[in-house]
């Protein structure tokens, strides 16, 4: 889905092999007609003249088929044809039911050129021997017409099912069951072609005959079902489709247990559904079931566990797990390279996917040749005016576009649109997206006139066909926009840009919460940077401040939210405690320096099975969209708040690999009145060292920081003091580097006792903080662990004062020495105050950022007991029951690290503990000394203890420090800058 052009959706087209019968999946593979279901009578009656040997070999071509071993099967039809020839003559019906056998075989392996002389010699027996109007002759009818279908000569089809349809309606009647195959494959043509009305009718004529000849709880009835539900799919109309695939995987269940193939074709197209719907996580399980019992009952080398294998794959590709796509895609290639041959259309399908998955990441060298390999393939097997074969024209045009072939890929967007006009209809999905990637290519070669309509025409019919809140809509509507742009049209492309934002919002909202959360990011990268667009016109009108601030309250900081509100979530049921407690003890071991990487990955995995399983418990959760104007309101009358961005400039008028800039940091201003204003700070370039500078000299302590202080004041806060005047609270969202910043202490007049200001994960924060938190059980305190004798962690002896201070004026609860365990904080519930007194630490040793801080407790020099090792990650914070909390202190070095991730700022213990349920937290931004630290701390909860808000109480100790300190070194702001107080800055009530 990241792509700006679609290769996507439609290298899924060619995936699903449905059963051996009429059954379809949502790509729409078309079925393999079945004589008997025709006739109504078994396949070949056991004619006494005919020689045991022969029905052996038909019942092993039979089985063969099943496997999927096509080859060896059309050896044996071939045996059997050849007895028949001799034995009963080649006029003989046997022998027209043999041709058509073999024919069949061929069709299926897209061997066209072989079946066709086949399949017109059995109807020419029929009509010779049986007459026109015979049922046998009518099928035979049919057969053909299935080979034209499958070559795409679809008006060829048409006539000849048609026919066949007649000649079957006057023999058998027009209730027989034999009927319904005939109409089945009408419907199918008329799908595929997306004359949908016509499909619609003559499917539920199929159903209807079905329901009444055979009964309600019939495979062939759910063989309807599955089919009318494929059509609805098509058309979008989803809640329609649900109820009829799962009564569909219901009737196979029943009939033919939960273990069949038939069953996991029914989870297969259910999952397809889901996947169509953009509820990417709650295809997985379904998707992974009917993998597993293809595995079983079909064996790991089938094609149809390929095309489970495959499937799956997928899903993953457009969740953005591409480590975990690629093997999945890479066995189903295999398998069909091996089973069906080199030169097989399925085989150019899983080129195809494992080619456009290489495109995804960039790998175009890799990419190429897949994609030239798979077209030669449909070109050859399924002919030059195939829908499949516009597939791959389509991906190997999008691939060129991306890397800059404008002209030689044009041609082959045009083929494959003029294509899918022909054999799909105007107004198909796919239609959509050859119409969206030859205007994208207009675009970007400046014919703008022959774009918009373009893009235009392609988003009137993903809404129609799949709806204005489907992910592929969000991004047609993106498309339209970076068109607009591209004509410097920004007031048209504005609000196209927030309904599309808007809806990769909403869309993230409902699958995030249902992945485990190493997977999360990956989903929100899938989708692509449209997101950044907005920031780049924030500062040409008040609507591009009005937009970029949309954008920024609605997606950074989101996967936090969506993890806090699950963490409440999750507190629930016993069922749900337990597997709470199974991740905590996970989490723990997953924390364990001495662990082997094989090790890790295992414990990896089985935290990532027992997430979803959790996740999928929970009840959903809303999703919502915030509005500037909730939050304005929530704004004091003299309060502002101000959202920093770190962004790439965006260049519409550029390819894509070359439309984005250097970075840049971005203000936006939000004011009670609901009025925006944004303010561009220059490049990141010139902002980060200068930061980066400051926190050094902070923590060298070899000469006053001040100075560098103020240059990173001068560049941040200087060209915004115009807007702020007379704002004296100010309520502040970092991102970027700017999260490192100690922003009560930036030298700017307008700063220090003058304003009272809040750091916020995000402007959202001003509508949960605004109501008062559950209350708070005991406070708590931590202090002075004893960290196990001689080794990394030295003594911090001022603690234990610090401790026993704060837990008498607070009533709290104190764990000092070898009681200062991390097992008093996993058990702890909702403490009205936490306050640790302790080392932090912070490395980046792990892939997991929040496995890379923590604080240290007991027992940290010798840290051997899998069960306590003294460390409590961030990772660990976050499974905290911190609900009533309303301030963690952390009152050691370094506990405001952590590790920058685009969109969601730091990852590290203030994350942690606000996912826990943490309403504020207080952490340092660099190491402080241990005398100061504890002198500062006993003085904040002094002021605290009488009503002072939690902002205000640290604005007035960080003065007393600077003005007049309890030791006169203390006045360098090295001592008292570092605390940095998150979140709720109010008084806490009852303390």
């Amino acid at each position: 889905m990241a792509l700006l052009r679609w290769g996507i959706a439609l290298g899924v087209l060619l995936l699903a092999d449905g059963p051996p019968a009429e059954a379809v999946h949502p790509q729409g593979q078309p079925p393999v007609p079945r004589q008997q279901q025709w006739l109504a009578q078994p396949l070949g009656e056991r004619y006494p003249q005919t020689p045991a040997q022969v029905w052996e070999w038909i019942d092993e071509a039979n089985a063969l088929e099943a496997k999927g071993a096509n080859g060896k099967a059309a050896a044996l039809w071939e045996k059997v044809l050849a007895w028949r020839q001799k034995a009963l003559g080649p006029d003989h019906p046997d022998t027209a039911t043999s041709l058509s056998n073999l024919g069949l075989l061929y069709v299926r392996e897209r061997a066209f050129a072989r079946a066709e002389p086949l399949l017109a010699r059995a109807l020419a027996i029929r009509i010779r021997i049986l007459g026109p109007d015979d049922p046998l002759t009518a099928l035979s009818l049919n057969n053909l017409a299935w080979l034209s279908f499958n070559q795409g000569r679809y008006a060829n089809a048409e006539t000849l099912y048609r026919r066949a349809l007649a000649i079957a309606e006057k023999a058998l009647g027009p209730e027989h069951p034999g009927l319904a195959l005939g109409l089945t494959n009408l419907g199918l043509l008329y799908n595929a072609q997306g004359a949908y009305a016509k499909a619609d009718a003559v499917y539920r004529r199929a159903l209807a005959i079905r329901e009444k000849a055979l009964g309600p709880d019939h495979p062939d009835t759910a063989t309807s079902l599955n089919n009318l539900a494929a059509l609805y799919i098509n058309q979008g109309r989803y809640t329609e489709a649900e109820p009829l695939l799962r009564r569909t995987l219901a009737i196979k269940q029943k009939a033919l247990g939960d273990n069949h193939p038939d069953t996991a074709t029914g989870l297969n197209n259910l999952a397809a559904l889901q996947e169509n719907q953009g509820a990417f996580a709650r295809a997985e399980p379904l998707y992974q079931q009917a993998l597993a019992i293809n595995e079983k009952a079909l064996g790991p080398e089938h094609p149809a566990t390929a095309t489970s294998l495959n499937n799956l794959g997928l899903l993953y590709r457009n969740q953005g797990a591409y480590a975990r796509a690629e093997p999945l895609l890479r066995r189903a290639l295999a398998i069909r390279e091996k089973a069906l041959g080199a030169g097989h259309a399925d085989t150019a399908a899983s080129l195809n996917n494992l080619a456009m998955l290489y495109s995804d990441q960039g790998a175009y060298a890799r990419a190429e040749p897949l994609l030239r390999r798979a077209l030669a393939i449909q070109e050859k097997t399924l002919g030059p005016a195939h829908p499949v074969t516009a597939t791959g024209l389509n991906n190997l045009a999008v691939l060129l576009d991306q890397q800059g072939a404008a002209e030689r890929a044009e041609p082959l967007h045009r083929r494959a649109l003029a294509i899918r006009e022909q054999a799909l209809g105007p107004n198909h999905p796919d239609t959509a997206g050859s119409l969206n990637n030859l205007a994208d290519l207009h675009r970007l070669q400046g014919a703008h006139a022959k774009a918009e309509p373009l893009f235009l025409r392609a988003l009137a019919i993903y809404e129609t066909a799949l709806g204005p809140d489907h992910p592929t809509t969000a991004l047609s509507v993106n498309n339209l926009a970076k068109g607009y742009l591209s004509q410097g049209a920004e007031a048209r492309a504005e609000p196209l840009l927030r309904r599309g934002i808007g809806s990769q919002s909403l869309f993230l909202q409902r699958e995030a919460p249902l992945l485990p959360q190493a997977r999360r990011q990956e989903q929100i990268k899938a989708l692509g940077n449209v997101w950044e667009i907005p920031y780049s016109l924030g500062v040409s009108s008040p609507a591009g401040a009005s937009l970029a601030l949309f954008t920024r309250l609605n997606r950074h900081g989101l996967l936090q939210d969506i993890e806090r509100r699950q963490a409440q979530l999750g507190r629930g049921s016993p069922a749900q405690q337990i597997l709470v407690s199974q991740l905590t003890a996970l989490t723990a071991r997953l924390a364990d320096v001495n662990l082997s990487e094989p090790q890790r990955r295992t414990l990896q995995r089985q935290r990532e099975r027992l997430e979803q399983e959790l996740y999928r418990q929970l009840p959903a959760l809303t999703p919502r969209l915030v509005d500037a104007a909730q939050v304005a309101a929530a704004l004091p009358a003299d309060g502002v708040l101000i959202e920093f961005q770190r962004f790439r400039p965006y260049d519409a008028r550029q390819p894509e690999a070359r439309s984005w800039g250097a970075a840049r940091y971005l203000a936006m201003l939000l004011f009670p009145d609901g009025s925006t204003r944004a303010v561009d700070l220059g490049p990141a370039a010139a902002i980060d060292p200068l930061i980066q500078r400051a926190l050094a000299e902070s923590l060298a302590r070899n000469r006053p920081a001040g100075p560098f202080w103020a240059q990173v004041s001068q560049q941040v806060l200087g060209p915004l003091l115009p807007q702020v005047q007379g704002r004296r609270r100010w309520f502040v969202s970092p991102d970027g580097e700017l999260s490192r910043i100690p922003f009560t202490v930036l030298p700017a007049a307008t700063l220090g006792q003058q304003v009272e200001l809040r750091i916020l994960t995000s402007g959202r924060d001003l509508l949960r903080l605004g109501s008062p938190g559950p209350g708070g059980q005991r406070a708590l305190v931590l202090a002075a662990p004893d960290f196990g004798g001689p080794g990394q962690w030295q003594p911090l002896p001022a603690t234990a004062a610090e401790g026993r201070w704060i837990a008498e004026r607070l009533g709290a609860a104190l764990y000092q020495g070898s009681a200062a365990t991390t097992a008093v904080l996993q058990e702890a519930r909702g403490p009205r105050v936490l306050h640790i007194a302790s080392h932090g630490f912070f490395t980046t040793g792990s892939d997991d950022p929040l496995l890379n801080s923590g604080i240290v407790l007991a027992g940290a020099n010798h840290s051997h007991q899998a069960s306590d090792d003294g460390y409590l990650t961030a990772k660990e914070a976050a499974q905290l029951q911190l609900d009533g909390t309303e301030l963690v202190v952390l009152s050691a070095c370094d506990t405001a690290s952590g590790t920058l991730q685009t969109g969601e700022g730091v990852y590290g213990l203030q994350r942690a503990l606000t996912v826990a349920g943490a309403r504020s937290t207080l952490l340092s931004l660099w190491k402080v000394d241990d005398d100061a630290t504890a002198a500062f701390m006993q003085r904040y909860v002094a002021l605290l203890k009488r009503g002072m808000g939690r902002m205000e109480a640290l604005t007035a100790v960080q003065q007393e420090f600077r003005s007049n300190p309890p030791e006169p070194d203390w006045a360098d702001h090295k001592f008292w800058a570092a605390w940095q107080l998150t979140g709720d800055g109010g008084p806490i009530p009852g303390l």
